[in-house]
């Protein structure tokens, strides 16, 4: 842990849309490329600074980034700007209309192959983070950082529909994605607002969580969802460059998702700015003072005045970091697996002799990849944890958390009620530093489903993690904010 007095900051941007036609990850059934970019996806990087820390922060228009791969980016981002590994925190947004990244399986597109172009992208991706990371740190300045939370209603819904018995790829099924009213689910959204010396805002960090599919599958273009009118609407507001972090998204869609049409991620961008502009206009960066002057002429008259404090206190700036080993599930032998994957094959096989077209082939050859993947590291070196790196920053009296996974809101909120920081000043951020898998709440395992049973397919993990993981996150995450306060 490290910490200091004053602070700089700086802000960066780079465009990292792949080149088409590209294959988008996110719904499996989706095989026909991209050939329009709807709009570019984008890295923003915020660089702050003081005398003993710099710590980046980059929120990044993707749905996914293998922790390996994360691993090596954020290497890759601290030697362009001289910092550490663990000061450097990757958010991916997780739209659904981005392209694949390095991973044990791809989730979109032609599932069997890896064409030319995208081994291309793995290999430029990394420069184009680092060159935002480099941009904001050649541009700094003196800033003051405050932040605040503000509840948004009528955006988003717990996913876990319960059911009773519908088939799905996997067999019968209790829980599906649909509209759960009733469970549990964090609405506030985080903002964090970096000032310059004279008032201006530099930055803007809004954090929420929710799944970006407004729009569906049948959309043929790359598109980063809501994040893009998000951002498009504070900036011209502020003048300021937005970053969006995703939250804990991993229980939560929007009311209204997969559309076949696009304009409700519109819609729902422009409503969280909404709210997240007006949550910022209560943010005080700059200590104040209350002046009285004397003032009137028949009558005398006592005005009073908002002026800034001649002396600022210090903003501290520092990071906490730890990694802890998530346990999974009963891990299946290699005759298991095995027999699951002939089980798909035989589904494969005949599902192309009836005929079928590669949106029907595509889910069950998801599967077909899991099982391989999962095969060959059974084979080579078997495992029953995966590690996470929990990272912890403090801005002054803003607690940022990161975590790397589709983390559900029960953990966000757990962590934010026993934040030793102001629960409004305390930001959850998931799907940072890599995303391992689905981080379901325990609560949940005995109600089944995707997230809980076989989510572990969509990350080529050997098994989903395992119901202890909930509680291991929330302490970890606690432990590193207690250790930065």
């Amino acid at each position: 842990m490290t910490s200091n007095s004053s602070l700089r900051g700086g802000v960066g941007r780079t465009d990292i849309t792949p080149p088409v036609p590209a294959d988008l990850v996110g719904y499996v059934r989706r095989w026909i490329p991209a050939t329009q970019v709807r709009a570019p996806l984008t890295a923003t990087a915020l660089v702050l600074e003081s005398e003993t820390e710099r710590v980046a922060i980059l929120g990044i228009d993707l749905a996914i980034l293998n922790p390996d791969y994360a691993t090596m980016i954020r290497q890759q981002i601290a030697e362009a700007i001289s910092t550490r590994p663990e000061s450097v925190l990757l958010n991916v947004s997780h739209t659904h209309a981005g392209p694949h990244t390095p991973g044990r399986v791809k989730l979109g597109g032609r599932l069997d192959e890896i064409k030319a172009s995208e081994q291309a992208y793995f290999e430029i991706l990394p420069h184009q983070l680092a060159s935002a990371a480099r941009i904001a740190a050649e541009n700094t300045v003196p800033v003051r950082v405050g932040s605040t939370s503000t509840e948004v209603q009528g955006l988003t819904v717990n996913r876990r529909e319960r059911v009773q018995g519908v088939e799905g790829t996997v067999g019968s099924l209790n829980t599906i994605l649909g509209w759960n009213p009733d469970g549990p689910i964090d609405r506030d959204a985080g903002v964090i607002r970096v000032d310059r010396e004279d008032g201006s805002p530099l930055a803007v960090v809004v954090s929420f969580g929710c799944h970006p599919v407004t729009v569906g599958p049948e959309d043929p273009a790359i598109n980063p969802d809501f994040p893009w009118p998000l951002r498009e609407a504070v900036e011209e507001a502020t003048g300021a460059m937005c970053v969006f972090l995703q939250g804990a998204g991993g229980n939560v869609l929007p009311l209204q998702a997969f559309l076949p049409e696009t304009g409700a991620e519109k819609a729902f961008g422009e409503k969280l700015a909404a709210e997240a502009l007006h949550a910022m206009g209560n943010i005080e960066t700059f200590e104040t003072r209350i002046d009285r002057l004397a003032y009137g002429s028949v009558t005398p008259i006592a005005l009073y005045r908002v002026a800034r404090a001649e002396t600022q206190p210090p903003q501290e700036l520092a990071v906490a970091s730890t990694v802890v080993d998530l346990p999974l599930k009963r891990v299946p032998s290699i005759a298991e697996v095995q027999a699951e994957r002939d089980h798909y094959q035989d589904n494969l096989d005949k599902a192309r002799e009836a005929g079928a077209g590669w949106e029907e082939l595509n889910p069950i050859q998801y599967h077909i990849s899991w099982a391989e993947a999962a095969i060959a590291q059974l084979e080579e070196a078997p495992y029953d944890r995966v590690p996470a790196f929990i990272q912890a920053i403090r801005i002054g009296d803003t607690a940022i958390v990161a975590i790397p996974g589709e983390a559900f809101a029960e953990i966000a909120l757990a962590i934010r009620d026993r934040s030793p920081a102001d629960r409004a000043k305390t930001i959850f951020s998931g799907y940072s530093n890599g995303v391992i898998s689905y981080l379901p709440s325990a609560a949940e395992y005995p109600h089944g489903g995707y997230e809980v049973d076989y989510a572990h397919h969509s990350y080529g993990l050997i098994e989903q993690v395992g119901p202890e993981s909930e509680a291991i996150l929330v302490e970890a995450g606690v432990e590193m904010l207690k250790e930065l306060w």
